[in-house]
């Protein structure tokens, strides 16, 4: 049966139901005493854990930590080093375009931007900020994400501040997934491919569909599937988060450097 609540008389000691204004027995006011206090529940014990279970716990998160830096670190490190091709497929169009404006290349001030503000962090010795951007770049290129870029021509416009006029290519490459639009901009050495040639291409994609690429390296090849003469290289372009990845992490060493100073 559950406890009633009563509310004991300060004067006579007469208990009285919960609420109750005045003593029933002397007629004392009851309102000194207040709202009465809940009888006590039964207290739930905490939850325990093992130390099997925190080892195993730790071992989850550590085994987690390992594959983001070593698979991250190393994606990261290709992307800017040798990144691999991103289709092969047959030349389908072609259409070479003397000259065109240099396209507009943000990430290039982004990565400007970057670099100073991380930049104070680390010459004052404060490691929080620089160390907080590599953790997030890491994980990003763990992701692989590879959108915005930037590439050499970003150093020739100043981001695109300046006009230059530059020669392109455009053309359409049949693959297994589609027809795809692929761009070239800037000058270019090697040998361009032509039409009902299959190529391998090294670009980023500009649309999460991935029917529009720009590319800046295309290998014609045989038919057994091997490089034939000289690939057409353009100007390089750089994702822009590993480049921030390498960037944060050099300001957090220099960020440590500052503090033993």
């Amino acid at each position: 049966m559950a406890s009633v609540q009563t509310v004991r008389c300060p004067k006579c000691g007469h208990e009285n139901r919960a609420g109750a204004k005045f003593c029933i027995n002397c007629g004392t006011s009851l309102a000194q005493e207040g709202t009465p206090k809940p009888p006590p529940s039964e207290a739930i014990p905490p939850a325990t854990v093992t130390a099997e279970e925190a080892k195993e716990a730790a071992k989850k998160i550590w085994d987690t930590v390992k594959t983001v830096v070593t698979v991250g670190g190393r994606t990261a490190w290709l992307e800017l080093t040798n990144p691999e091709p991103v289709f092969e497929g047959e030349v389908t169009d072609k259409l070479k375009v003397e000259s065109v404006t240099a396209p507009s290349e943000p990430a290039f001030w982004v990565a400007i931007g970057a670099a100073v503000f991380l930049l104070v962090f680390a010459l004052t010795g404060k490691w929080l900020i620089p160390f907080l951007s590599t953790v997030a770049f890491l994980v990003l290129s763990w992701l692989r994400w590879r959108r915005p870029y930037f590439s050499n021509l970003a150093l020739k416009t100043i981001g695109g501040i300046l006009s230059k006029q530059v020669p392109s290519w455009n053309m359409k490459v049949k693959t297994a997934q589609g027809e795809i639009q692929v761009v070239v901009y800037g000058e270019a050495t090697g040998n361009e491919p032509q039409i009902g040639d299959r190529v391998r291409i090294w670009g980023v994609f500009d649309d999460k569909a991935q029917t529009k690429l720009r590319a800046w390296k295309i290998q014609t090849l045989d038919a057994t599937g091997q490089s034939k003469g000289q690939p057409l290289i353009a100007p390089r372009l750089y994702p822009l988060i590993p480049v921030l990845f390498f960037l944060s992490l050099a300001l957090f060493v220099l960020s440590l450097l500052a503090l033993t100073k």
